[in-house]
């Protein structure tokens, strides 16, 4: 089974209500079109079963994302561990994450559909904490 890879473009934060932002990466969805479509699937049909898992490997982070309803759907986001140690730190404490797959620059405006997930934050942090030398 392949896996849709992609890779951490920018990192920043979205204002979901007056008083709450969320940790927000922006990652290229334009040829995985099944990823692409999740926002609206889970907007309509509801979060369903989402679980994370995450794997450091030299100075890549690999964060997997698997959905099993309402569609069933699996992902991966490389982020660099020298880069983004800091905002994977905070996707921990947050336990959430918003993948942005639309232009970030028009969000304010267009107000499209992300997909936000719960991330397992004690296991991505043990990811983060594991000593590699």
């Amino acid at each position: 089974m392949s896996v849709p890879l992609f890779v951490a473009q920018e990192i920043g934060h979205t204002l979901l209500d007056e008083n709450t932002w969320m940790p927000t990466v922006t990652i290229d969805v334009s040829q995985s079109p099944a990823v692409a479509d999740l926002a609206r699937v889970h907007a309509v049909e509801g979060i369903g079963n989402v679980s994370t898992h995450a794997i450091r490997e030299d100075d890549t982070v690999l964060l997997g994302v698997q959905l099993t309803s309402p569609v069933q759907a699996t992902f991966a986001v490389a982020f660099s561990y020298e880069l983004h140690r800091e905002f994977l730190n905070e996707v921990a404490d947050a336990g959430s994450l918003v993948f942005a797959t639309t232009d970030t620059e028009a969000a304010h405006e267009e107000r499209p559909l992300w997909l936000s997930v719960n991330i397992d934050g004690t296991a991505l942090r043990q990811t983060l904490q594991i000593d590699l030398s």
